[in-house]
């Protein structure tokens, strides 16, 4: 299997967990390296027993740094041959796993970023970004359009009757996290009515310094 996007991010993953640690906090609420390193290897390797209990029980067994490193070495080899994320990898893992990359990144100590994203695999997330935006803002209460700095922007949610769109802009990674619920751990700047800008913030919340512009 040739070499993908999904799997140098995977890689990428990999090394900034173990480089965070176990018990290191993570932009997913109520959960800490191990917990997000134990829904990696289940959603690669059993989805089916993805229950909330489960992953409980694999992250117990991960809280110490041998433990920990064994389940990152399996979030390193990813699903085996008879799963579909490993026919699938760039559909199915591309943007779950620079998520949760930044994840880790953004919720430790310096609130580091990734760094500046090579122009391919910035055309690799926004071609995947750009089918699953309809669906992640899907419950938006306005229309929403998405717009990379000095990039391409996509409609994302057509307005509902009576409200207008707003428009939001940011780097890439920013705006892939907004949609994806991390918005606060972003910088965004948006645009549009004063009142559908609060809806929206209300819905999906941005940075603390979100700014509205008529």
């Amino acid at each position: 299997m040739t070499q993908t996007w999904s799997a140098t991010e995977r890689a990428d993953l990999a090394q900034t967990l173990l480089a965070a640690g176990p018990g290191a906090p993570t932009l997913c609420a109520g959960w800490q390296t191990q917990h997000l390193a134990a829904h990696l290897v289940l959603r690669d390797r059993t989805p089916w027993r993805m229950s909330p209990g489960r992953l409980e029980s694999v992250a117990a067994t991960s809280a110490d740094p041998q433990g920990y490193a064994a389940l990152v070495a399996q979030v390193a080899e990813g699903p085996g041959r008879l799963s579909p994320g490993y026919w699938l990898s760039e559909q199915m893992n591309l943007l779950e796993l620079f998520v949760h990359s930044e994840d880790v990144r953004r919720a430790g100590p310096d609130g580091a970023r990734s760094t500046e994203i090579a122009p391919d695999y910035a055309k690799a997330l926004w071609k995947q970004f750009r089918l699953f935006s309809r669906l992640l803002l899907r419950p938006a209460p306005v229309g929403v359009v998405l717009v990379v700095t000095d990039g391409p922007r996509v409609v994302a949610r057509k307005p509902r009757s009576g409200a207008g769109t707003v428009v939001v802009t940011g780097e890439l990674a920013d705006v892939i996290l907004f949609a994806f619920g991390r918005g606060t751990s972003t910088e965004l700047t948006f645009q549009g009515d004063a009142a559908d800008v609060r809806a929206l913030l209300a819905r999906f919340p941005g940075p603390g310094g979100a700014s509205s512009q008529a």
